[in-house]
This record gives structure tokens, sequence and C-alpha cells, in this order.
């Protein structure tokens, strides 16, 4: 009995041990021991991926709307001189028209920016070309010395055409003016966002603009009526009719002178987001000539126009 248990025992134990070989024998055939598990995607890759394509959108998103608002107007303070670049007769002494400076002026403009490549330079640098396709300015020049005197409607300018002699009076350039110009301008720019790369968003949106316009404009230049501004009285001992239909027809008349000519335009300005400052000086010239031509004759006289100008941007 002894020696039957002894005998099972053995064939129990090299039974389990032959069927533990077939086993890992087989799990061995099925492993490939050369595979590389690196290629393997994980639920964290996929998830870093995703992720990471966000981020890029995000900022892709930010630095579209740094470098957006290309449209802007500017509202202008200014402060403008007309200067005669011809000899022009006041009519009064024989004296000529000086310089004239504005006491205020105002300027309303709209224009748009057109990048000339797609992409800012390093997210730093843009060139663009401008187009104001609105350039609106009300100057305003208050009358010379104390307001009184400042034309003699008298004094006549004698000019000889076509074998005829015929009178004009003096356009009265002493007397209280407005001008009125609009102009279009178009010129290259250069942006700089040079803080884009810190850490602030806020401060990506600061930016740096140069420029250079050049245009075209048209200038109207009023005098409003005063006839006590007129030295003549009415009363002359000599022509006493003649004094006194003068400074009727002088009183009535519309005094006004046009001209258009070039300008061109330098400036610069701070922006953030939408809203900035600015400084821009401009330069213009333009040959006026009277409205009324019947009264003031045909005679075209060249002044200069130069403005310097504080504005602010609203970017959109």
């Amino acid at each position: 009995m002894k020696k039957k248990l002894i005998l099972i025992t053995l064939c129990f134990f090299t039974f389990s041990a032959y069927a533990q070989d077939v086993y890992e024998d087989g799990v061995n055939a099925n492993i490939d021991w050369s595979e590389d598990s690196t290629d393997v995607t994980t639920i964290n890759d996929i998830i870093n991926q995703q992720q990471k394509v966000f981020s890029n959108r995000s900022t892709d998103r930010h630095f579209s709307s740094v470098w957006g608002r290309r449209s802007y107007i500017n509202l202008s303070f200014n402060n403008t001189t007309l200067s005669p670049k011809d000899a022009v007769p006041t009519g009064v002494d024989g004296t000529m028209v000086k310089d004239m400076k504005s006491d205020w002026g105002v300027s309303f403009q709209y224009g748009r920016s057109y990048r000339f490549h797609k992409t800012p330079i390093s997210n730093v640098l843009q060139f663009n070309f401008d187009f104001t396709g609105i350039d609106l300015n009300v100057n305003h020049f208050k009358a010379e010395g104390n307001g009184k005197g400042l034309y003699d409607s008298r004094n006549k300018i004698e000019i000889k055409q076509n074998y005829k002699t015929e009178s004009y009076f003096y356009m009265p350039w002493n007397m209280e003016k407005y001008e009125f110009s609009f102009g279009m301008a178009l010129g290259p720019s250069i942006t700089l966002a040079p803080f884009t790369s810190v850490n602030s968003q806020g401060l990506h949106f600061l930016k740096f603009n140069f420029y250079y316009h050049i245009g075209y404009h048209i200038s109207l230049i009023y005098m409003p009526n005063d006839k006590d501004a007129d030295l003549n009285t009415g009363i002359d001992t000599e022509n006493t009719y003649s004094s006194t239909k003068n400074k009727e027809d002088m009183a009535d008349n519309l005094k006004m002178e046009w001209g258009h000519g070039l300008m061109q335009t330098f400036g610069l300005n701070v922006s953030w987001k939408a809203i900035g400052l600015g400084f821009e000086y401009r330069t213009a010239s333009a040959k006026y000539k009277a409205m009324s031509t019947n009264s003031f004759g045909s005679d075209k006289y060249k002044f200069g126009n130069t403005s310097s100008r504080i504005y602010i941007q609203f970017r959109m």
C-alpha cells in the first residue's frame, strides 16, 4: 500500500511539470519579442495632441485679433498756416497779404490699411499700403487787427483784356476766414508690435505706426460779409454816388475763393486695441480763384497750407 502511494505521488508531480512546460512554450510562441512597443498610441498621447492643436488654434486667433482692425477714423485738432506764394494785394494802403494762422481747426479722416504680405514678419513687423478716402478739414482764421478798416471798396484793380479795361474789387483777405477742404491720399506705412514675445498678452496689442501719404485736395476759403469792416463810408467829395454803390456792391458780394492742388502728410501714432493717439504734419498748395469772377476778376493766387494735427484714432 505504501509503495502504491509513493508511485501515485511521483506520477502527479511529473504530469504537473510537463503541463507547465507546454503552457509556457505556447505563450512564448505567440509573443513577438522584437516588436517596438513605443509605437503604441496611448490615451495620454491623444489628449496631449488635442491640447497642442487647441493651443495652436487659440494662438492663431489671438494674433489675428492683434493684427486686425485695419480701418481707421481720425478726429484731429489742427494748427494751420496759410502762406501766400505770390504777392497778393489787400487793397488797403498798398499792403500785401501776410501769413495767416488759424485760431482753431478740426478734421475728420477715414481710411483703411492693406497688407503687403499676409502674415506679419515674426509677428512684429507689418508693411501696409494705406488709402485715406475721406480727409475733411475746417479751419478758422480771425480778422486782422481790431476788425475795422479791413478793406476799401473804393479801390479797384484795373485790368486790360482784349483792348478793354475792366475794374474789379480786391478780395478782402484781411477779413475773418473759414477754410474748408476735402482730400484723398494714399501711401506706405509700417506697423511695429515690439512686445508680442512677452508673456503678457495685453502688451501684444500695443503697436506703433509710421506713414507717408500723398494725395490731392480741393479747398474753399469763405469770408463772411461785414460792411463795417469797409473803409468806404459812402461819402466821397468827388463821387458820392460811385462810393455808395461800391460800398453796397461789395457788402453783398460772395467773398469766396476756391483752389486745388497736391498734398502730402507724414505721421505716426501709437494704438492699443481699438484706440490710439497720433501726430501728423500736412503740407499742401493750391492756386485760388474767386468764385465771383465778375466782381473780383479771374486772377489766381498760390497759397501754401501747412497743418500740424494731433488726433484720436479709432480702429475697426
